[in-house]
């Protein structure tokens, strides 16, 4: 048979048994819903209908009550009048359309009836309150209620009802959509009283169910509510002979179909078969004899002499194109494949990435060697790749950083996957039996969007770990805010020059207060720039950039030489203020001492009248030199101020030997005084231990007068934060400084030797 035969009648075969089996159970569903449907509205007809009977029991209560209460009505039972009391109880029975109404004695002798063949003195059946009771007379069946009349006390019965008859029957049938019967048994013998059929479906295709209604002696009331199957099922049945005739039509035209399909497919296949020939022989113009009886068995030789002929060569080149050669893990392009991958398939989870970068890496190979870089480098991999939560879905992207992506079924684990890969690096790495430490920076991304890209997810990732290293953080999670400001910022980059030259740059003045007195203790110097077309702009929207491309020391300068300005006029003026200036880790070179020095002494200002404020960071990457640099600064006499404490990486030894005079604890420590009972702790050790160095500690953040207070219990020198007052202009903060008390301050102006002012001319222009 040949190939494009078999193809067709496989496919045709199997339409036929899907097209069969789907048909059966469509057909088999149909029944059993019809069923169901029919059982439901049985369910339903039942409800209706003990509804409705209640609801004629508490209108027929009503009305005999209302009767029974009637003063005329009892003074003519009292007397006995009978034409009254007929009058009465024909009138009570037409205002609610009562069949039958029946006064009767105590011991159930009629008084008077309405509606009924009993004689006045015979017995009448009901002769007590019942509520709702079913009663049968003359072959008719009512729905009965009793009532006392009393006068006061209980002096006859009133008893009220509606018929149940073919009207009655009829009601509920419209109602319901059900065949209803009412019958009345004695013995063996059943005999129907009204009766309303619902279509003309046979017995035996007939639903029912019976509702026993009153067994008053030996005759029973019952009524029955029916419904047809065949009629239930009608729609159904429609359905399934429309389905029987489309899968007869769709099985002829796909079998049509799957002929020429196959035809289709086969002519090509005999083309590849000869492919495979030439590719394996070398030689694409010679065609090799066919041993086999079909094409697809030539193609499979032909495949597999043709594996055996590139497997190595494709293994090769896959491992360099794939594949880190150092870590044996997936390099960028293998890792945004499996992105991409991972993402076309996310079903009910979504894809988290992670970009992890090495802190310090650098000074590993500089130190301890290569070799010993690598070896770090390896155990890292071997690290992050036993995860359970990466799944080997790890990458090495460059020297110093990881990547790695997972699928989480809650996008709030995010934060918790994150500090899982932080905690894998936690312990130290053993080479050579030398424990080295390693810090990493985490940066963490979630897929969003209705077709996320692996390229641009990976970017969010690399973006965070960039915005976790700026901020000295060990963990970031991207933002929809990240991306926009960081374009925003790499277009003010070239703008910054000029807003250098053109003086746009603003300095602003927050007030630092001794917590002890509430004196101000100086003044701390923040930057603004006053943008020609986006107003004002905060420090973060172009000095994180400014520190990236080396141009933060030319806006140091500028501020240093602004702020000592502002602080020798306030000084000549009789307002002596420290003030205290951000420097960055680039601007701690050899000469900064003598740049200092030229500032104050073209200025005039005393050098006790300048702090510089230095981050931690800042003398991490070579700590000898910061050492040599901050105490040629100290010399001078100018403050020397550990900014930001607690969020570096700095050890405890290389703090005491800095020539400091200040040490600030981060905001993030403040702040979580008021809720966290364990940074109070830390801002308590924080404290300890500068005055223990013999540094005043400064608390940045403060917004609260219970951290306030908080912190003078913890013996903190000096406060800052918006409690106090928020960044001001120079004009602003004098006019605030005004009749506020202040901490003395002795400030002798020194004599700077001359060549000390050598880059003075150079300050505006470097």
């Amino acid at each position: 048979m040949l190939l494009r035969t078999r193809i067709a009648l496989t496919f045709l075969l199997l339409l036929s048994a899907v097209l069969t089996a789907a048909l059966y159970a469509v057909s088999a569903a149909n029944r059993s819903n019809a069923a169901r449907e029919v059982q439901r509205q049985l369910d339903v007809g039942v409800s209706v209908f003990t509804r409705l009977l209640e609801s004629n029991r508490r209108l027929l209560t009503q009305a005999a009550q209302a009767v029974a209460a009637d003063y005329g009505f009892r003074e003519a039972v009292a007397a006995n009048d009978t034409e009254t009391m007929n009058s009465a109880l024909e009138n009570a029975g037409a205002r609610v359309g009562a069949a039958l109404v029946v006064l009767t004695s105590l011991d159930g002798h009629v008084l008077a009836a309405s509606g009924s063949h009993v004689a006045a003195g015979s017995v009448f059946p009901i002769t007590a309150p019942h509520g709702n009771r079913v009663l049968v007379d003359s072959g008719k069946i009512y729905q009965m209620v009793t009532v006392p009349v009393r006068s006061p006390l209980p002096v006859a019965w009133i008893s009220m009802g509606f018929a149940l008859d073919d009207k009655a029957a009829r009601e509920l049938a419209d109602i319901t959509g059900l065949g209803v019967t009412l019958s009345l048994s004695s013995g063996a013998r059943t005999e129907v009283a009204s009766t309303v059929a619902a279509g003309s479906a046979a017995a035996r295709d007939t639903v029912a169910r019976r509702i026993a209604l009153s067994n008053q002696g030996d005759i029973g009331v019952e009524a029955t509510l029916s419904r047809s199957l065949s009629e239930a099922r009608a729609p159904f049945e429609r359905l399934t002979d429309r389905l029987f005739l489309i899968a007869a039509v769709s099985l002829i035209a796909f079998g049509w179909t799957a002929f020429a399909i196959a035809r289709n497919i086969t002519r090509p296949l005999r083309d590849l078969t000869r492919s495979v020939d030439r590719i394996r022989g070398g030689d694409y113009e010679l065609a090799l004899t066919v041993h086999r009886r079909d094409e697809l068995g030539v193609l499979a030789d032909g495949l597999k002499h043709m594996q055996t002929a590139v497997q190595s060569r494709d293994q090769s080149i896959r491992r360099l194109a794939y594949q880190d050669a150092l870590t044996g893990l997936m390099n960028r392009t293998a890792f945004g494949a499996a992105l991409s991958v991972a993402l076309s398939d996310l079903g009910s989870t979504t894809v988290a990435v992670a970009v992890i970068n090495l802190l310090r890496f650098r000074r590993i190979n500089e130190h301890l060697g290569y070799p010993v870089g690598d070896e770090v480098l390896k155990a890292i991999a071997s690290r992050l790749s036993a995860l359970p939560s990466v799944d080997s879905a790890v990458a090495r992207l460059a020297t110093d950083e990881f990547a790695a992506f997972t699928r989480l079924a809650d996008p709030a684990q995010l934060q918790a996957w994150g500090t899982s890969l932080l905690a894998a690096l936690v312990e130290p790495v053993i080479v050579e039996a030398q424990p080295i430490d390693i810090a990493a920076t985490v940066g963490l991304a979630l897929a969003s969007g209705v077709q996320p890209d692996a390229d641009d997810l990976l970017r969010r990732a690399d973006v965070a770990v960039g915005r976790a290293r700026r901020e000295k953080h060990a963990l970031a999670i991207y933002q929809d805010s990240f991306q926009p400001a960081a374009r925003e910022q790499l277009s003010l980059l070239g703008e910054l020059r000029r807003a250098v030259e053109e003086d746009e740059l603003r300095l602003y003045f927050q007030p630092k207060i001794e917590l002890a007195t509430n004196r101000v203790a100086g003044a701390e110097v923040l930057m603004r720039w006053q943008h020609p077309s986006r107003g004002l702009l905060s420090p973060a929207a172009f000095i994180p950039f400014a520190e990236q491309t080396g141009f933060i020391r030319r806006i140091t300068r500028w501020a240093l030489d602004r702020a000592a300005a502002q602080g020798a006029e306030w000084h000549r003026a009789g307002c002596s203020i420290p003030l205290a200036v951000n420097i960055s880790a680039d601007d701690i070179d050899e000469r900064l001492d003598s740049r200092i020095a030229a500032i104050l002494g073209r200025h005039q200002l005393p050098p006790c009248l300048l702090s510089l404020e230095l981050t931690e960071s800042s003398f991490i990457d070579d700590p000898e030199r910061a050492l040599r640099v901050l105490t040629a600064l100290a010399s001078l006499g100018v403050g020397l101020s550990i900014d930001d404490f607690g969020t570096g990486y700095s050890s405890l030894g290389m703090l005491a030997r800095m020539p400091v005079h200040e040490m600030k604890v981060d905001r993030s420590f403040v702040l979580g005084l008021a809720s966290d009972a364990g940074y109070a702790a830390i801002v308590r050790s924080a404290i300890d231990m500068g005055h223990s160095l013999g540094l005043k500690v400064v608390a940045e953040g403060i917004e609260t007068e219970s951290i306030a207070g908080r912190l003078r219990e913890l013996r903190c020198d000096i406060g800052q934060g918006y409690l106090y007052a928020r960044p001001m202009s120079a004009q602003e903060f004098a006019a605030w400084l005004e009749g506020k008390p202040r901490v003395p301050v002795i400030a002798p102006l020194v004599d700077f030797p001359a060549q000390d002012h050598i880059d003075t001319q150079n300050l505006v222009t470097y």
